[in-house]
């Protein structure tokens, strides 16, 4: 049974636990190991007997080190970002990186986007990591095609594409809204007041049009709770008895089903975003980063989307706002997104 170390966000965060829930429930006979420190951390896994979970600090990959495990597989999005707290782009890092290199060990990135970076010094150390690993499968094309002289480097949409949704049953008349916090994105930070009264406004509209309003948290550690709080704070009593909330923590299958029988659905949330394609639900995408822009654009999700940047420019969000993506191209989009680990695959299944 092959050992392999998980490297992942390990925060209760809806997107980073699927991406490790699929590859402990495709990989049955492989065991998998991966640091989450505190309990509450460890729910949405606590049902599979193939991960150990170590609960100690953030293990340090080293030099030292690198032979503990059979192989390596860091999953995530926003995980090279210049200045963020993630150290896999730096010299000891890069050390570790040949170390595996040297003794057959591989190392895999998957369904990750590169930036935003700042400095050619930090570019050039990516592709010096990217030099040395055995696979890394970005989700964008902006990043691929930043890299992909390097033959490590591939291209396929998000692995989040792929999960299986066996729940088609959606529930008439219901709305979910995928909320995020602004104080914690400096870049946005200002359009707070702006956010909160758009969707303040287009909820009572719904409610109004007799839906019924459900508030999704994707991860409390990041703000979601504290979003939906600060939202429900502003909304008139007559309103509330008709907002349900649906908070994420560790319980991702409960989560999701409740996800997937929603009729239409308001995403902020990058994984709101696909999970809403996959559950052919209507949305509408409020987008906060350019990595959703270019995922909308390179998959052409969507001809029409809001982003916060403009957001005083969104009078109101109105049903008719709301499409479903075109089922061949998503169907074409889902065998894609399998090419997400297409590379860690040969090394599972090569003997």
């Amino acid at each position: 049974m092959k050992k392999i170390f998980i490297l992942a966000y390990a925060r209760a965060n809806l997107g980073d636990d699927l991406f490790v829930y699929m590859l402990l429930k495709k990989y049955k006979d492989v065991q998998f190991y991966m640091n989450i420190k505190e309990d509450k951390y460890q729910k949405a896994f606590k049902n599979f007997s193939n991960i150990t979970i170590i609960p100690e600090k953030e293990r340090e990959l080293t030099r030292e080190n690198a032979k503990d495990f059979d192989g390596y597989i860091y999953m995530g999005g926003s995980i090279f970002m210049e200045g963020g707290v993630v150290y896999n782009i730096s010299e000891t890092f890069l050390e570790f990186l040949k170390e595996c290199k040297k003794n057959n060990i591989p190392f895999f990135y998957i369904s990750s986007n590169f930036g935003p970076y700042y400095t050619n010094e930090y570019l050039e150390l990516a592709k010096r990591v990217y030099n040395q690993i055995t696979n890394i499968c970005f989700r964008d094309k902006y990043s691929y095609n930043m890299f992909k002289d390097i033959n490590t480097v591939q291209y396929a949409p998000d692995l989040a594409f792929s999960y299986f949704a066996n729940n088609n049953f959606q529930k008439s008349n219901t709305i979910g809204i995928s909320m995020i916090d602004l104080d914690i994105r400096k870049d946005i930070k200002e359009k707070k007041n702006q956010y909160l009264k758009l969707i303040k406004k287009s909820i009572e509209n719904y409610i109004d049009e007799g839906k019924e309003v459900y508030l999704f948290s994707f991860c409390q550690h990041e703000g979601d709770e504290k979003a939906i709080e600060e939202l429900l704070g502003m909304i008139e009593n007559k309103y509330i008895t008709q907002i349900k909330k649906i908070l994420y923590n560790g319980n991702l299958e409960e989560f999701l089903d409740i996800y997937s029988n929603m009729e239409y659905m308001l995403c902020t949330r990058f994984h709101a975003m696909i999970l809403s394609c996959i559950f052919n639900q209507k949305s509408y995408v409020l987008s906060y980063s350019k990595k959703i822009n270019n995922v909308i654009e390179d998959l052409k999700l969507f001809e029409k989307y809001g982003e916060f940047n403009q957001i005083d420019k969104i009078e109101k969000i109105t049903l008719s706002d709301y499409k479903n993506v075109e089922r061949n191209n998503l169907k074409n989009i889902i065998e894609e997104s399998k090419m997400q680990i297409n590379a860690l695959n040969k090394f599972i299944y090569e003997d």
